[in-house]
């Protein structure tokens, strides 16, 4: 039963044909040769056993080594021990007559098909084989140039070994990391950018072995990264740990900046004394290796994930591309939570805000504003829009009117919509007065709407409530609001 060899030689396996049988035939003729020449300079007596072991040896050196390099897709399990017996021979056909040149030939063809075709421990094998021959060659007093021929054949058995060892160990690399990815992905398949990121950062540092992880997401408008969170093993201080998550970063500044701004990984093993590393107000002066990479999905960065770990000449360039690996998996799933977010905060129909993303925005972003204003918009005689024109004309409309709002408000005014034809705008730190001049611009813009629309084609209405309060009176301030856009619509 044949196998394929995990080592065989890509250069063999991509000739045609033709050019692996002329391969094949010329290997196999200069071992034969070897066995052949061997026989020829030293002429034991006939029939006897060295002359039976030469000539067999010429025979089963022309079979085994054509095998070997035709056979090149499977490989029978015997012909590895074939070799190793033929090995064998080419020592003894070498110790009767140490001073003939063909035995140390023999013994250097031999080790370029073994170092060619077969697995290591059949090549350790080999060089054991050799170092035997080696002995005897100087136990024997064989001249220079053959214990040099040895030397050389075992010195490059040795380098096919090392070659071979290096290569397994990348593919033991490769295999571990990506067993490391594929516990990765499960985790990522939380919902929310909070549970993805809190799950990414927490897998990151076990499977880099790291002290401390965190990701940091970009603002793009202020254009600073900020701490969404961080890990560490052991737990850092309280006292360190706020000191970090309090800390913004500028875009450009610092390792994570850096990157941040030019998109590119860092792999740093003396952060210290990297010019381009700013220390974190609050955080001890030590010695760290850090590892930064981007955070991008379909070309938009989303921020910076950031591991390190304590002393110097800690990271590999194998972790660096471990961590890029994983970077790009966690970007995908922060892409993806994102939109999840937006699409849970949008209205399907108008792509403004809905009811429960203003639930959320009051509980947070109402406690850096000191003065609130409102305007609660409705849609008059919306009903008969839909019972005349249909509901696909009412579609149209509200869409329309959610397009007409948003383009008179301002940049970081709130519009939501509030109920089936109501709209709420929330004009954070602004005045009445203020919040009345966006009202009256909103009903320009209506009119201009209106003048535009040809005749037997729906017109809008719209009756808005304005006022005004304190943060602390947000609630009341919307039933407030309620009340004066009835009114104004019974007026």
């Amino acid at each position: 039963m044949g196998h394929r060899q995990p080592n065989d030689v890509g250069a063999v396996t991509g000739l045609h044909w033709s050019g692996r049988v002329f391969m094949a035939a010329l290997s196999a003729f200069a071992v034969a040769s070897a066995f052949a020449g061997w026989l020829l300079t030293r002429r034991p007596p006939m029939w006897s056993l060295l002359w039976w072991g030469a000539g067999i040896g010429a025979a089963l050196g022309f079979v085994l080594t054509f095998t070997a390099f035709w056979r090149v897709y499977a490989t029978p399990q015997w012909l590895p021990w074939a070799f190793l017996a033929l090995d064998g021979l080419a020592v003894i056909l070498f110790w009767s007559d140490p001073g003939s040149p063909f035995g140390p030939l023999l013994l250097l063809l031999l080790s370029a098909v073994v170092a060619a075709r077969f697995r290591k421990w059949f090549l350790v094998a080999h060089v054991w084989i050799l170092a035997v021959a080696l002995a005897g060659a100087w136990y024997l007093g064989a001249d220079a140039s053959t214990r040099l021929f040895l030397v050389s054949g075992l010195s490059g058995v040795i380098g096919v070994i090392r070659a071979i060892y290096l290569r397994f160990r990348e593919q033991a690399i490769q295999t571990d990391h990506l067993r490391r990815l594929m516990e990765l992905l499960p985790v990522l398949k939380a919902h929310g950018v909070q549970d993805v990121v809190e799950a990414a950062v927490r897998h990151v540092v076990r499977a880099t072995n790291s002290r401390t992880g965190v990701v940091l997401l970009l603002d793009e408008e202020a254009q600073v990264l900020r701490p969404h969170f961080l890990y560490s093993e052991p737990p850092l201080s309280p006292e360190e740990k706020e000191a970090v998550m309090n800390t913004t970063i500028e875009v450009g500044v610092g390792l994570s900046g850096w990157v941040a701004k030019h998109g590119q990984s860092i792999l740093t093993n003396d952060a210290a004394r990297d010019p381009r590393a700013a220390h974190v107000p609050g955080t001890p002066h030590e010695d760290e290796s850090i590892l930064v990479v981007p955070l991008i999905a379909d070309g938009r960065l989303y921020g910076v994930l950031r591991v390190d770990r304590p002393g110097v000449d800690q990271y590999t360039i194998g972790d660096l591309h471990l961590l890029e690996l994983m970077a790009a998996h966690v970007s995908d799933a922060i892409s993806r939570a994102q939109l999840e977010e937006r699409l849970a905060r949008r209205d399907a129909l108008t792509g403004v805000y809905n009811r429960h993303y203003l639930n959320e925005w009051s509980q947070h972003a109402m406690r850096e504003v000191r003065e609130v204003s409102v305007l609660l918009i409705d849609l008059r005689k919306f009903k008969e829009v839909n019972d005349r024109w249909g509901h696909l004309t009412g579609d149209r409309v509200l869409r329309q009117c959610a397009e007409l709002i948003c383009g008179s408000v301002r940049t970081g005014d709130l519009v939501v919509r509030y109920g089936g034809d109501e709209f709420l705008v929330v004009l954070a730190n602004t005045t009445r007065a203020e919040a009345e001049r966006i009202a009256a611009r909103i009903q320009e813009r209506v009119a201009e709407w209106n003048a535009q629309q040809g005749e037997g084609e729906p017109r809008l209405i719209l009756d808005i409530g304005v006022d005004t309060a304190q943060q602390s009176e947000f609630q009341q301030l919307l039933d407030r609001a309620d009340e004066r856009m009835y009114a104004c619509k019974y007026a």
